[in-house]
């Protein structure tokens, strides 16, 4: 028990061998004391109630009312629970932990207001959630879908182009890159272009700006069609049909189409920007619920702790008791045995008075914590 500390408690409780570590300090603890207690009785108690009772006459005199006699016996015992109190510790213990309960105690409070505030902040967010237009987000979901067929629309052009790219002589790989780059532009121009359109103040602009929009793209699907057209050269399977015009109306429709899917069923910019808004507090949600069932978590982990650290208080509590009790009992042995060896070997026959009054207490070490 002299080793055993603040650190080794705690560490013993997350095993739930906070009980253990006591019980192997007390048998050897115990042991010890039993072998004192024989030594004590049969070479302290019974000698002296042999050797007093064949004195003349005959001690303790049958009419004394205190015990005078008998202080080495309780002296013996009272010297085994100052060493007992040492080994044990309790009171040390005892307030280490109590420390430790008024620390967990500290963090709890601590965490239970910032628990308390990060549910506020939590409960605002889906209260702020809750008043998005759901119809909105149903639009959005929608859109997600039909973006796909876009991208399919777009990877039909890239796997021309990229085959035009590579009849023209430029490797593979530069093909495939420089025709991703014009799919993708083209698949974000379908989708920005009722923006841009918008951005005129007055009908007669909004139609100069489509105008002048499919303009230039037909003129760089026109030689998109040129390099496209290369690869049928030679192909009489296709007469006419391989003039460049032919692929330039072709991209043509296919941007229409996907201008005309993403102004009826993508989302304006208003409408973008506040699903812009709901995705940012939703990710802001998200991460205060995990912040949440973390100091949760943390919480019921300290309050573990502690009743942990309440059960370790509670043994070392128990144990100082039981161990100030059984020194009581052995003393109680010795001194009774001390009573019966002086009863038999008295050639007077008589008791002393004082045998038959209580066995006082011996004086206490254990002083007991409110649990």
């Amino acid at each position: 028990m002299k080793n055993l500390n603040k650190r080794n408690v705690k560490d013993k409780l997350s095993e739930s061998s906070s009980v253990t570590v006591f019980r192997y300090k007390i048998e050897d603890l115990e042991k010890k004391m039993l072998q004192e207690h024989e030594a004590i009785k049969n070479e302290v108690a019974i000698p002296l109630g042999r050797d007093l009772a064949n004195m003349q006459p005959n001690k303790p005199e049958p009419e004394c009312a205190k015990d005078v006699y008998s202080g080495v016996i309780s002296g013996a015992y009272s010297k085994m629970m100052m060493v007992a109190k040492k080994e044990l510790q309790s009171e040390i213990e005892s307030h280490h932990i109590v420390a430790d309960r008024e620390e967990a105690n500290k963090k709890l409070e601590e965490m239970e207001t910032e628990l308390e505030k990060k549910q506020t902040d939590h409960r605002l967010k889906k209260q702020e959630l809750e008043k998005f237009d759901a119809a909105l987000k149903k639009k959005a979901d929608r859109y997600k879908w039909v973006r796909l067929l876009l991208a399919f629309m777009m990877l039909v052009d890239i796997l021309l182009s990229a085959g035009a790219l590579a009849a023209l002589g430029y490797p593979l790989f530069v093909s495939y890159i420089v025709a991703s780059a014009i799919g993708v532009g083209l698949f974000f121009l379908a989708e920005k272009l009722p923006e841009i359109i918008n951005l005129g103040s007055n009908t007669l602009q909004k139609r100069i700006i489509v105008l002048v929009v499919f303009i230039t793209l037909f003129g760089v699907f026109y030689v998109l069609g040129m390099w496209r057209a290369t690869t049928f050269t030679g192909r009489a399977d296709y007469g006419g049909a391989t003039q460049p015009i032919y692929f330039a109306v072709l991209n043509i429709f296919f941007t229409a189409i996907a201008t005309l899917v993403a102004y009826f069923s993508g989302l304006s910019r208003k409408e973008k920007q506040t699903m812009d808004r709901f995705r940012i507090l939703e990710e802001e949600a998200t991460a205060l619920k995990k912040e949440v069932d973390g100091l949760k978590e943390r919480i019921a982990t300290v309050r573990k702790q502690l009743k942990e650290s309440e059960l370790a208080r509670t043994q070392i509590q128990i144990y100082a008791h039981d161990l100030q009790e059984l020194i009581q009992r052995l003393y109680e042995e010795s001194q009774k045995t001390f009573y019966s060896t002086n009863c038999i070997h008295r050639s007077d026959g008589k008791v002393p008075q004082f045998f038959g009054d209580d066995i006082p207490m011996l004086p206490s070490f254990y002083k007991g914590l409110s649990i």
